[in-house]
């Protein structure tokens, strides 16, 4: 009996190290009324043990009975493709950039056109007049084409033609033709003036475009981040899963042998009660493990899954990638150093901390323009003609037969200019806290950079401790079985260090996810999570190789 039950332990140990056999099933006692049954009567005061549920699943579960094996990779690229957060940042970095490029629209040429037609009747007030009534018809034609320039002036045509038609005895000829044209050029000398100030709202938009891109970024490595976690707590649910179920199979074999020996006379009824009650406080913990698993893969779901009528939702998710298997001696880790200035390069948010200085110091730029005196500057030349002939008016115009230049400065001084004075005092305040907001995000980056460096460590060491406290744990348990067997310790004993070993597995188990996912937090606390250099990706493509 006594190898029996070695060989039994060393079955459910099996399942606790994730490689188990199938294990036998548990003998059934006789039937208590059975009269050839010569232990009866003690059977008869015997409660009888709740029933498995290791094979049950979970009370209130919503899931089908379909299961679907989904891989890290599957995961991640059904979240990177379904998931609706990811898809808002990208629609508003989309928004972003047509927004980008429809302001550079304010220097497009500008036409204008206009027509006119004037009949009218005018009543001689003098015999200087032209005629007791006038009558006259005036058509003109105005064309106007424009363009705002990136120094800050604007360029503009002017092009007009009318035809004037009248009994005035006094005109020149009864059918007048007259053409008109004008170039002009107008150029800020202080306030707006220069490039920058011209194209300041332009480069603050592409500053926008590029920040949306970053949050792009950021939100992806977000998804990426709580996608990775979510399979790792399924995982490990799994594997708690397998832990409770091996526990309570251990439990209830523990029953049988209580069983047995009050049978022969040399146990019990309170053995068989202890025994009884740690297998019920076991089914409890499986029931939790089981709800716990369930809750672990609507997490992954809620992260992968686009709307509410995938058919993902009455699927149970089984994760088929295997937790990273932790080498502390082999962990190829940057030092904090090096690993902060991947951060700076990478991280989203410190590029849009960047992002956020420059476009404050095109603000300032612009309030300081804005603060200046206005000094203008403008050039015309423009030329006319009057004529009986529409031709001969036209090409007169054209030719700049009757030309005309002038130039003006004009100049504008507000007297105490408080508005302008006190905006480039709150632009210049601007850039110094947008200046601080990204020293203090370095100083929290590095921070972060140590603290997941400094816990992967850690995780990794504590991996192989809870290997070793499982290993221990094992080895304590097969010895008390032994003392159990030879009658020198009770059923109490021999519970508490399966319980033990229940919970060194489960500490185990636990070690390992959570080493897991101290790797995806120190890819994102770098920049580069999602990328093919991240230190997970490395980890599993190594377990994979060994593997092989």
């Amino acid at each position: 009996m006594m190898r029996t039950s070695q060989r039994r332990l060393g079955q459910v140990a099996a399942i606790l190290l994730g490689a188990a056999p199938a294990i036998s099933a548990p003998q059934v006692p006789l039937d208590p009324a059975d009269p050839d049954d010569p232990n009866a009567e003690q059977a008869s005061v015997e409660e009888a043990a709740p029933p498995s549920l290791s094979s049950q699943r979970a009370v209130g579960d919503l899931d089908g009975d379909y299961e679907r094996s989904i891989s890290l990779e599957e995961a991640l690229g059904l979240g990177l493709t379904d998931n609706l957060g990811l898809e808002r940042a990208e629609v508003e970095a989309e928004v972003a950039r047509f927004e980008a490029l429809s302001t550079w629209g304010a220097f497009d040429w500008v036409f204008d056109a206009n027509g006119q037609f004037a009949d009218s009747d005018s009543v001689g007030s003098s015999s200087l007049f032209g005629g007791d009534v006038v009558s006259s018809q005036d058509s003109r034609l105005n064309l106007d084409l424009s363009r705002p320039l990136g120094t800050g002036g604007s360029f503009g045509f002017h092009f007009d033609s009318g035809l004037n038609v009248t009994d005035n005895s006094f005109a020149n000829a009864p059918e007048l033709y007259s053409s008109n044209l004008a170039v002009s050029y107008v150029q800020p000398l202080m306030r707006g003036a220069g490039e920058e100030y011209a194209t300041s709202n332009q480069r603050e938009a592409e500053l926008t475009e590029r920040r949306r891109v970053e949050e792009r970024r950021q939100a992806r490595q977000s998804l990426i981040h709580d996608v990775e976690v979510a399979y790792w707590e399924l995982v490990a649910a799994g594997q708690q899963l397998e832990v409770a179920e091996a526990a309570l199979k251990l439990g209830e074999e523990q029953i049988q042998r209580e069983e047995a020996r009050l049978r022969a006379g040399d146990g019990t009824e309170v053995d068989v009660l202890q025994a009884q009650t740690e297998v019920a406080t076991r089914t409890e913990t499986l029931l939790q493990t089981q709800n716990n698993l369930a809750q672990r893969g609507d997490d992954l779901k809620r992260l992968i899954v686009r709307d509410e009528a995938s058919s993902l939702w009455g699927e149970r998710i089984q994760a088929t990638t295997p937790l990273p298997v932790a080498a502390p001696e082999d962990l190829a880790l940057p030092d904090w150093q090096d690993a902060f200035q991947v951060a700076l390069g990478k991280r989203p948010d410190l590029r849009t901390s960047r992002l956020d200085v420059d476009a404050a110091r095109i603000r300032l730029t612009r309030a300081e323009s804005e603060r200046l005196y206005g000094l203008d500057l403008r050039l015309d030349a423009s030329s006319g003609s009057f004529n009986a002939d529409f031709t001969d008016a036209l090409s007169e115009t054209l030719e700049f037969d009757f030309p005309r230049y002038a130039a003006r400065l004009d100049y504008n001084m507000p007297l105490q200019n408080r508005t302008a004075s006190n905006a480039e005092r709150a632009a210049r305040e601007r850039v110094r806290g947008s200046q601080i907001t990204l020293e203090e995000a370095e100083v929290n980056a590095l921070a972060e950079i140590r603290r997941t460096l400094r816990d992967v460590r850690y995780r990794a060491q504590a991996v192989r401790a809870s290997e070793q406290s499982f290993e221990l744990a094992k080895r304590q348990l097969e010895a008390e079985q032994q003392r159990f067997e030879a009658d020198l310790t009770t059923t109490f004993e021999v519970l508490q260090f399966q319980q033990t070993l229940i919970e060194a597995a489960s500490n185990r188990s636990a070690a390992r996810a959570e080493y897991a996912k101290s790797l995806v937090a120190f890819d994102r606390a770098r920049g580069t999570l999602g990328e093919e250099t991240d230190i997970l990706r490395q980890e599993l493509a190594g377990d994979e190789s060994q593997g092989r």
